[in-house]
């Protein structure tokens, strides 16, 4: 097996397991919350931890839910204007919305991580964990979506693209 193999099989291993996070935060918070409302409404008893676990799965699955998304380029885009464009300025306006979305990731990393030096001696109340692991959790998912946004910032600016236009280059 060559290293870029075992880097392929690394890389599509990361991909599995971060979606396998993903999608177990979403079954937890499921069952968490049918917890939640059975005992509430069915029992009458309020089970105080659920509400707190629920909030903390659903973080987990936007922001790294986000990251897979954006892999797949799944997210939701209006292409009004791009799609009367022409190949070229697509093209650009392209790589100029990468490069504010990586901006504004940059800008969400150094306040998140800020944020998660602040709050490292503060507790959840049911929980009594450190809220900075939440904030840990987006600097962890700015940093990857940073990543897949400048691999294909460099893929749009460096990577030949063969013509619309026969042999003749754009």
């Amino acid at each position: 097996m060559t290293t870029a193999e075992r880097v392929n099989r690394i890389v599509d291993l990361f991909w599995r397991l971060l979606t396998a996070i993903v999608m177990t935060a979403f079954a937890l918070m499921l069952v968490i919350m049918a917890i939640q409302v059975v005992s509430r409404y069915a029992l009458g008893i309020a089970v105080s931890w659920t509400d707190e676990a629920s909030r903390y799965l659903f973080m987990v699955e936007i922001f790294l839910g986000s990251v897979l998304a954006l892999r797949y380029q799944e997210h939701i885009k209006i292409t009004l204007l791009t799609d009367i464009m022409g190949p070229r300025l697509r093209h650009i306006s392209a790589c100029a919305a990468d490069v504010v979305c990586i901006l504004v990731l940059l800008m969400l990393l150094l306040g998140s991580w800020n944020m998660m030096q602040r709050t490292t001696g503060v507790l959840a109340s049911t929980f009594r964990m450190s809220f900075s692991y939440m904030y840990l959790l987006l600097v962890i998912s700015s940093i990857l979506m940073t990543g897949l946004l400048i691999g294909d910032l460099y893929r749009r600016l460096f990577v030949k693209l063969p013509s619309l236009h026969g042999n003749r280059s754009d």
